[in-house]
């Protein structure tokens, strides 16, 4: 079952235990990011464009975007 996180935070807390990261949709309002780890897949919906390109930045695993 998914997991929504809504602190940018816990999301890039998250980020060490990943196996992928998808970038789902980039609309005009939101991006929304899935993190995939072991057990589970976490959520995060960011509006801002440059809190995107901040967390993908610090991402250590494949990056696939839709």
């Amino acid at each position: 079952m998914p997991m929504e996180i809504k602190n940018k935070e816990d999301f890039i807390e998250k980020l060490q235990y990943a196996q992928k990261v998808i970038v789902v949709n980039r609309l005009p309002k939101y991006a929304k990011i899935k993190l995939r780890t072991k057990r589970r897949l976490y959520t995060l919906k960011l509006e801002n464009e440059q809190d995107l390109h901040d967390i993908l930045s610090k991402v250590k695993v494949e990056i696939i975007e839709y």
